[in-house]
């Protein structure tokens, strides 16, 4: 589905770590493919344990990351304008490792793994990003284990 991007939306987008290296050219394929989603306060965009090939960026609203643990939900991140989700399932192709439950109303732009893979440039940029983030990730795990 095909949506226009106010420009404020596209300016945002240009300045994330997500779509670093990305030209106005390429970031306008990408959101060719792309959709807006709006999600309401309490609603899951992404259920643990679901399939899913699909890369979220919260535009607006606020969004909780939690992980079931022993029968407990445990919260490992809460999320803010910019921030994304659903990474881990576009690269390994598992099922969600996580939940994402929406803390107030939310604005999502839903980027559809397939249509990443389209535009093989565009994709090697968006998987060197993404790795990025996620070894950030993993730093940051590492020094909670190990800091405390």
């Amino acid at each position: 589905m095909s949506v226009h991007y106010p420009h404020e939306i596209r300016e945002l987008l240009l300045k994330l770590n997500l779509f670093r290296g990305l030209d106005e050219a390429e970031l306008t394929l990408l959101l060719a493919q792309a959709e807006l989603v709006d999600v309401g306060t309490g609603d899951y965009p992404i259920r643990e344990g679901d399939r899913g090939q699909h890369l979220f960026v919260l535009l607006a609203g606020s969004a909780r990351i939690s992980k079931r643990s022993f029968g407990i939900q445990k919260v490992i991140q809460d999320l803010k304008p910019g921030e994304c989700f659903g990474e881990m399932s576009l690269i390994e192709c598992r099922p969600r490792s996580a939940s994402v439950k929406a803390m107030s109303a939310c604005k999502l732009l839903k980027i559809d793994g397939e249509h990443i893979a389209q535009v093989p440039s565009t994709a090697a940029k968006l998987y060197r990003n993404i790795a990025t983030l996620l070894s950030q990730r993993l730093r940051h795990a590492n020094d909670i284990l190990t800091l405390g």
